[in-house]
């Protein structure tokens, strides 16, 4: 899969590159974006936003993330999401339309499968069976569906055939591997390659912050010393990987661990960080 990557035509973060230059080595990158609700930030227009967006990229295609699933990261860090189940359909119905006919990247959910393990039985049945209805809403339209699965030490292999069996994987492209994570290239394509082998699904990696891998799978809160990785692409070392991604935005920080702002909060220190470690 050949993607034609949107470059972003404007420095979304002009006030701190007005300082700090070295910024635009992350600026001026394909990054996600990313729709989701919290009580605090509900999202609103949704159509609107997806659509302008998809019509100021054309004809190149974003890597657009889904990130509001009911009980979205278990009330962690990230926590929010829509309140119920009505209200997140009407929300994948509102951004299924502002799609029309263009085919972007869409990342589903990162972390909503990988977390079903630590709910209880009824939640978690509840869960996959909303996903499955948003799945088919989504499937609707041209977008090239990633369902998220999380990191190579999360989940094992079988554990993601067991959890994709629950869908029709014929409404999806493939998974997402690493979202927001730090673990290599080369620990995702070695668990991507074996996820195909057992469900013939090709998959994308998040490269955004892997630079250097990571030092376990605790460490995932702002860790220091960590760097960008592979820049965006679809040249991979994997015929089944369609593209090195940076879904997580660089800078921004995973939650107030590590002297680092609420999650999706822009962090410069860390920012430059991952930067001045290439």
């Amino acid at each position: 899969m050949k993607y034609n990557l949107y470059y972003p035509d404007w420095d979304y973060r002009e006030d701190n590159t007005k300082n700090h230059s070295i910024l635009r080595v992350i600026t001026c990158q394909p990054t996600g974006f990313w729709f989701g609700s919290s009580p605090s930030r509900p999202i609103k227009r949704t159509t609107s936003r997806v659509n302008r967006l998809l019509k100021r990229a054309h004809p190149f295609q974003p890597v657009l993330v889904l990130y509001s699933i009911p009980h979205r990261d278990l009330g962690h860090y990230s926590k929010g999401g829509h309140e119920d189940d009505m209200h997140y359909l009407n929300f994948i119905k509102d951004f299924t339309k502002g799609l029309e006919d263009f085919s972007p990247i869409v990342i589903f959910e990162p972390d909503a499968i990988p977390h079903i393990p630590k709910l209880d039985f009824e939640s978690g049945l509840r869960r996959i069976t909303l996903i499955r209805k948003a799945l088919s809403i989504l499937s609707q339209s041209n977008a090239h569906i990633y369902l998220d699965i999380g990191h190579p030490e999360w989940l094992t292999p079988q554990q993601v055939k067991k959890y994709l069996s629950f869908y029709d994987l014929s409404n999806i492209r493939g998974v997402s591997i690493n979202t927001s994570n730090y673990y290599t290239t080369e620990e995702c394509i070695e668990f991507g390659d074996k996820i195909n082998e057992l469900v013939n699904l090709h998959y994308v990696i998040d490269t955004s912050r892997n630079g250097v891998g990571s030092l376990s799978k605790d460490d995932w809160c702002n860790p220091p010393n960590r760097a960008i990785g592979v820049f965006p692409t679809t040249r991979t070392s994997s015929e089944f990987c369609d593209a090195y991604l940076w879904i997580k935005v660089p800078g921004e920080s995973d939650g107030t661990l590590n002297g680092g702002p609420k999650a999706g909060r822009f962090f410069l220190k860390q920012a430059l960080s991952l930067i001045r470690n290439i």
